[in-house]
């Protein structure tokens, strides 16, 4: 797999977890998302010359899930700094550390009811780092799994509820 499309992936699986917490660190907060089958287009300027378009079959179990993972493992690069939500947005600075390279970023989440999001995370600096546009799109078609997360040939990549 590609560099681009992992940290699209990545970017995407992080997104949905990270995204949906509604007050730190308290996860049993999290917002209700319809379950089924979410469709993620990611745009990441200067890196992708068009969106790359992943599916993922996914649960408030598996939200849950991905939000532990991605706030609660000691080794992960990058840490939350400050986690708000008002209303249907939410506001998380992050903070990375690459080997020794550490960068901060901010993004900002609008959610649209249990149904859609839209998250834009901007640099330090301000330039645009990523948008993600994901929407519901229906029930998770036979044989994938919750947690499944597929690429842009269609094909599943990974699975979020496995380690």
């Amino acid at each position: 797999m590609n560099k681009t499309l992992r940290l699209g992936l990545l970017v995407g699986a992080m997104a949905a977890g990270c995204a949906l917490a509604a007050d730190q660190p308290g996860i049993k907060d999290l917002p209700d998302m319809k379950e089924g089958l979410w469709e993620s287009n990611t745009m990441m300027p200067g890196t992708m010359a068009k969106p790359m378009r992943t599916t993922m079959c996914t649960s408030n179990a598996v939200n849950r899930k991905m939000f532990e993972d991605t706030h609660k493992d000691p080794n992960r690069p990058c840490k939350s700094i400050h986690l708000d939500r008002q209303g249907s947005v939410v506001t998380e600075e992050i903070e990375c550390n690459f080997s020794g390279k550490v960068t901060r970023s901010k993004s900002i989440t609008t959610l649209t009811g249990n149904t859609a999001m839209h998250l834009e995370t901007r640099k330090a600096d301000n330039t645009v780092e990523s948008v993600i546009d994901m929407k519901w799109v229906g029930a998770c078609p036979a044989g994938m799994k919750l947690g499944d997360v597929t690429g842009p040939d269609g094909k599943v990549m990974m699975n979020a509820m496995t380690p």
